[in-house]
């Protein structure tokens, strides 16, 4: 297998190539993770460059260096995205509906029903109201809304 690179010399290529392919990870791959690996790998191979480095100083500073990146990289991460009460919700739709009126297409009995949010409809949870009534979502739970009626009337 003379086209495998030899583990007794990495190059500088060698982790620029392996920080590319980090890079697109990154993007197959849900979160912010890989971008800190890759940003060490492209640092590591800037270091191997100006200095030839031993394998074993090679892959020691890169994982020294892939732990501070990600530590660096959560830090500054949170600053810039700061936590929400939305944060932990982040791929449940249902929750931007919350404080939103809508209008009641079957009435609400029994404590279940249905409501018109913008062009579908969407199964209700709440007080019995009649059809045609207008109730906020004051909660969301999947595909389901938690409604109560609008307290006022304003014209």
């Amino acid at each position: 297998m003379d086209w495998l690179p030899s583990w007794e010399r990495l190059q500088s290529w060698h982790w620029w190539v392996l920080g590319a392919l980090l890079l697109v990870l990154e993007v197959a791959a849900p979160g912010i993770f890989f971008v800190w690996l890759a940003l060490a790998a492209f640092a590591l191979g800037l270091l191997v460059f100006l200095l030839p480095l031993p394998v074993a100083v090679q892959l020691l500073l890169f994982a020294v260096l892939s732990v501070v990146a990600v530590v660096l990289g959560r830090r500054y991460l949170s600053r810039v995205l700061p936590d929400s009460p939305e944060a932990g919700r982040i791929n449940q739709g249902s929750h931007r509906l919350v404080g939103q009126t809508v209008t009641v297409t079957r009435a609400i009995q029994n404590g279940t029903g249905r409501v018109r949010v913008g062009d579908g409809e969407w199964r209700a949870t709440g007080p019995d109201t009649p059809q045609g009534a207008r109730v906020v979502v004051v909660a969301a739970d999947g595909a389901t809304l938690h409604v109560r009626e609008v307290s006022g009337t304003w014209t």
